[in-house]
């Protein structure tokens, strides 16, 4: 069977993978210059720096791992202990482990009493019913039950540990106001956060694609390659591409679901073409400041988390890129990943999110001289996001696509890897039971 991938990001290469591995001939189109959608890397003056996702989050991750198991890369990878400062506004320094929850119990501005609730829902949550699996859409959409993250959260587990533990997991993680998030993704993370050990590829976590498409052949991967038309021939899909045409007899796509939807638009009903549409998106951008020379070499920890109580912040992490990832920087030099909460950034101009995270890294890590290079990474449609009700509205769009036609992408469940992963491996075997049946 032959069989188009349109989108070379984690979706679509998993994608590839599991059909190549199944027998069946792929050919996968992607619009940029390099595979990996947010996951690709910047290669720069030495430097080997991730455009987005910075790491894999080990049982929480298990298609992921279950792949790279597969393909005997899991043991290349590099366990990272996600060593942490908490920064309050005073400038007060909290160490704790982002891979270890029970870390933020040791905090001194929780009261015996936050501590003692944290431990009491933590483990009424741990006891409950929940999904299983945290990226199935079909599990989360019957979790669902309306909430935000920030109400459910100061509910359950009170103001000061919401501002010190919830919210600046969750400002570094999506970036958005915490009011905008459904609560099932993230109540099933906890659920699961025994299992929980961060590492990263030796070359990024961009690599992980590369691996993906090792064996499909050079002339079947196709780069600057947009898609402009998809079409059905009789019994076939048909794909235009800059002038060229390409005939398969099954289609899966495999990127941002606003281009799903201008893709299809002809071909599906209303109802799936605007739950694609609405699929809600943030404003996105992080800052890679570089460093030849590494202006702190003995700083203690990889990274550092703003906190506070209330109020805007600009900035949800501030990430050591050669302490998380050695091989990302020269011998000798120090990368930091500056990451930017959505609220501010409509205000700010480029010029103004570059000046603000040099300030920012200057507040956590100390004075430093004028960097290699700053450079900029911004998008106006980043990270989909889950807003109370998205589950449900966005599974359903897999009961009514026309037959021979998949769709995959982490926004069936909310921004990462594993999601993107689970759903380009799910949309394979969708269009391979078809076959079947």
């Amino acid at each position: 069977m032959k069989v188009i991938v349109i989108g070379g990001g984690p979706a679509g290469c998993a994608a590839a993978y599991t059909l190549n591995k199944d027998g069946h001939d792929v050919e996968i189109f992607e619009a940029s210059d390099q595979f990996g959608g947010r996951t690709k890397q910047l290669h720069r003056d030495g430097f080997n720096l991730g455009t987005g996702a910075l790491f894999l989050m080990g049982g929480i991750y298990p298609r992921t791992m279950a792949l790279l198991q597969e393909m005997g890369r899991k043991t290349e990878l590099k366990k990272w202990e996600g060593t942490t400062e908490l920064m309050d506004e005073d400038n007060s320094r909290y160490e704790v482990r982002f891979d270890s929850l029970l870390s933020f119990l040791k905090l001194p501005v929780l009261t015996f009493r936050d501590k003692v609730r944290l431990v009491y829902e933590g483990l009424k949550l741990f006891l409950t019913s929940g999904p299983k699996n945290p990226f199935n859409g079909t599990e989360l959409a019957a979790f669902d039950r309306g909430d935000n993250l920030e109400l459910w959260s100061r509910k359950h587990i009170g103001d000061r540990a919401y501002e010190y533990l919830m919210r600046p997991i969750m400002d570094f993680l999506y970036a958005v106001p915490l009011k905008e998030l459904s609560t099932p993704f993230p109540k099933a993370i906890i659920q699961q956060a025994h299992k929980l050990a961060l590492s990263v590829p030796p070359e990024g976590i961009g690599q992980i694609n590369d691996w993906f498409l090792e064996a499909i052949p050079k002339e079947n991967k196709h780069l600057k390659s947009p898609v402009d038309k998809v079409e059905r021939i009789g019994e076939k899909w048909r794909v235009s591409v800059k002038g060229d045409v390409f005939d398969a007899d099954r289609l899966l796509i495999a990127t941002e679901s606003f281009v799903a939807a201008k893709l299809l638009k002809e071909l599906i009903p209303e109802e799936a073409y605007e739950s694609l549409m609405g699929t809600p998106y943030t404003e996105y951008a992080h800052v890679a400041v570089a460093y030849e020379k590494n202006p702190w070499p003995d700083y203690p920890v990889d990274m550092v988390l703003p906190v506070g109580v209330g109020g805007e912040r600009y900035v949800g992490a501030m990430v050591l890129h050669g302490r998380r990832s050695p091989a990302s920087v020269p011998k000798g030099g120090q990368a930091v990943g500056v990451y930017f909460n959505t609220p501010p950034l409509k205000k700010m101009s480029d010029d103004d999110i570059k000046r603000e995270a040099v300030s920012q890294i200057h507040a956590a890590f100390g004075e430093a001289p004028k960097p290699t290079f700053v450079h900029l990474f911004r998008y106006t449609k980043g990270l989909t996001i889950a807003k109370p009700g998205h589950y449900g509205r966005l599974d359903s769009v897999h009961d009514i696509l026309p037959e021979g036609v998949s769709l995959a992408g982490d926004y069936f469940s909310q921004a990462g890897v594993e999601a993107a992963v689970y759903s380009g491996e799910r949309a394979a075997r969708d269009l391979v039971q078809e076959v079947k049946c």
